[in-house]
C-alpha cells in the first residue's frame, strides 16, 4: 500500500470545504436555519487520535521487534485505519473550515460566535487527527529485508544458467 499523499489530502479538504460552503450559502439565502455544529464535535476526532496513536505505537514496537501484543494482521488493519483516518480527517477539515468561514461574518451575535468556536475546535482536532494518521502510517513502514536470497540487491548477483 502506498502512503497517503499530501496532495490527496489537500484536494479532499478543499472539495469538502467548497461543497459545504456552497450548501451553507444556499441554505442561508433561502432563509433556513443554519446547520448547527455541536460543541462536542471535536470530541470524536480527538478520541480517534488517541486510539490511533496507541495502536500505532504497538505496530511500531512490532516493526522494531520489541515485545508487543500486536500481530502482523492487526498491524495491517492499523495501517488501513490510519489511511482512512487521514482521508476522513481531511474531509472533516474542509467541512469544519467552511462552517467556520460561514460564521465569521457575524461574531457579535451569540449564536454565530458559539458556532465559530465549536467549528474552530472541531477543525483543530480534525487537523490533529490527520497529523496523527500520517505519523502512524510512517511508523508502520516495514524496512526492506536484506537476507532474501531470491532478490538481487547491491553487491549480489543472481545465479545464471550456463
Amino acid at each position: 500500500m502506498r502512503r497517503t499523499s499530501w496532495q490527496t489530502l489537500v484536494a479532499l479538504a478543499l472539495a469538502a470545504g467548497l461543497v459545504t460552503f456552497l450548501v451553507l450559502s444556499v441554505l442561508d439565502e433561502r432563509g433556513n436555519l443554519p446547520v448547527p455544529v455541536p460543541t462536542v464535535s471535536g470530541l470524536g476526532p480527538a478520541v480517534l487520535t488517541v486510539v490511533l496513536l496507541g495502536l500505532g505505537r504497538n505496530v511500531r514496537r512490532l516493526v522494531h521487534r520489541k515485545p508487543t501484543s500486536m500481530t502482523p494482521i492487526g498491524a495491517s488493519r492499523v495501517v488501513v485505519l490510519a489511511k482512512s483516518c487521514a482521508l476522513v480527517g481531511s474531509a472533516l477539515v474542509g467541512y469544519f473550515a467552511a462552517h467556520l468561514l460561514s460564521n465569521l461574518d457575524n461574531l457579535a451575535a451569540p449564536l454565530p460566535r458559539e458556532q465559530a468556536w465549536a467549528s474552530g475546535l472541531a477543525l483543530a482536532t480534525s487537523l490533529v487527527l490527520v497529523g496523527a494518521a500520517l505519523l502512524v502510517e510512517w511508523w508502520c513502514r516495514v524496512p526492506p529485508e536484506d537476507d532474501d536470497p531470491e532478490k538481487p540487491g547491491p553487491g549480489r548477483t543472481t545465479p545464471t544458467a550456463a
